[in-house]
Formats: C-alpha cells, sequence, structure tokens
C-alpha cells in the first residue's frame, strides 16, 4: 500500500464510489499505471477469484505466507497475468482492506435508509450486526493478523486507524439520532468507548462462533449497555 491512503485506493481501485464485492465481482474499472481501465467482465471475475484466494491466504496463515507467488497458483494463474491487476503484494493487502471497508460502509447505508427502525433500533440492529460480525472466523483471523501486522508496519496501523475513524463515524451518527444535544467532544468519546466495548468482545470467542456458556446473555448485556451509554446526557 506504501504511501497510499486507503480511502484513496478505495477510489481507485472501485472506480469511484462503486460499491466493491468480491463475491459479486463489482469492480468496473482497475488503475493500471496512470490510466483508468475499463474491466472486462472476465477481468471482474478474475479479480474476485484472486480476492477470495488472497483473504483465505492472509486469514488462514498470515501475512508472511502472502506470496504474489501463491495466490497466483491459487488462483490458476501466472505470477505475470496475476501482476497485471495487483502489482504487489501491498496493492492486494489493499484491496482486501478496501472491500472490507466498502461492505462495512455498504451495512451502515442499509440501516441508515430503513425508515422503520427508530434511533435506539437502529442503533441496536447496528450493535448485533457488528457483534455477530465478530463471531465470523474470517473477520477474526483478517484484523487479528492486521493488527498483529501493524506492530512493524505503517501501513497497517494507518489501515487499522482508518478502519476504525470509519466505524466511529458511524456509530456516532446512530448515537447523535438518539441524543443529538451531546457536545461534539462527548459524542466522540461515546462513540469510541461503544467502538471499543463491541471489538473488546472478540477476545471471549477467540476462532469460535458463540461465547462460553456461562456468558449466556452477554450480547443483550451489550446491547443495554450501549444504549444506555447512547442516551446519557
Amino acid at each position: 500500500m506504501s504511501s497510499k491512503t486507503i480511502n484513496r485506493d478505495l477510489h481507485d481501485k472501485a472506480g469511484g464510489n462503486d460499491h466493491v464485492d468480491p463475491q459479486t465481482n463489482a469492480f468496473p474499472s482497475l488503475l493500471l499505471g496512470d490510466n483508468p481501465r475499463p474491466l472486462t467482465e472476465r477481468g471482474r471475475q478474475t479479480i474476485g477469484r484472486i480476492l477470495t484466494n488472497a483473504i483465505e491466504i492472509f486469514v488462514t496463515d498470515g501475512y508472511g505466507e502472502l506470496s504474489m507467488r501463491k495466490v497466483a497458483t491459487k488462483t490458476g494463474l501466472s505470477l505475470s497475468n496475476l501482476q497485471h491487476y495487483f502489482p504487489s503484494r501491498e496493492d492486494l493487502l489493499a484491496t482486501i482492506i478496501n472491500v472490507t471497508l466498502a461492505n462495512y460502509a455498504g451495512s451502515y447505508d442499509d440501516l441508515r435508509a430503513d425508515t422503520t427502525l427508530t434511533p435506539e433500533a437502529r442503533l441496536e440492529k447496528l450493535v448485533r450486526l457488528l457483534i455477530e460480525d465478530s463471531k465470523q472466523s474470517k473477520t477474526q483471523g483478517l484484523f487479528v493478523n492486521l493488527f498483529a501486522l501493524a506492530q512493524s508496519q505503517e501501513f497497517a496501523r494507518k489501515t487499522i486507524e482508518e478502519a476504525y475513524t470509519l466505524q466511529r463515524h458511524m456509530v456516532a451518527e446512530f448515537v447523535m439520532a438518539i441524543n443529538p444535544a451531546l457536545p461534539p467532544p462527548v459524542l466522540a468519546r461515546r462513540s469510541a468507548l461503544i467502538t471499543a466495548q463491541i471489538e473488546g468482545l472478540v477476545v471471549f470467542i477467540p476462532q469460535r462462533n458463540r461465547f462460553p456458556s456461562d456468558l449466556k446473555g452477554l450480547e443483550d448485556d451489550a446491547v443495554k449497555a450501549v444504549l444506555a451509554l447512547a442516551k446519557m446526557p
């Protein structure tokens, strides 16, 4: 990813404002050199397969094992063909993160657009969505490996910072709808605390999809705590 920020990478590789999803192969264009180049349907499908395999390697084996040659072999491509789409390992990892952030942003947009929900119900649904996502082994593997990489790599630190800035801002928007009188500094701190509370639950479910039996009801308590914090003056 070098000196590029994650937001600029998302714009470049996703062709602007389009939602990026490796499962639907929604890559309308790819930046090659200085000129954006439209992708064919076959190109979009190839990128989808590349990202699916790269994510699997990164989540399972870590960044150290995410070699371009291994991804190419797993995808059934030559190394030069892979590099046509992703010149370096850093570009590939940047796109993995961009896809993840784009999918989170899409989920936030869906919640924001759901006019059937009250502000409290919208925040509750967001909390439950994020907790449920944290139970997924791929989500755990992705962020655990990214945190490990951040101990030595600046681009990983920047990625984590930007990912959680996005989450805090989305949480803040939903909290503000419940408690519009909160001053901006207080709103920022509340949103950070809520984000940390949700993310912190993952320590109880390492590579598991349910909480220990002695913590039954923890998710409901987490929702109650978040709503109480959001409503505090």
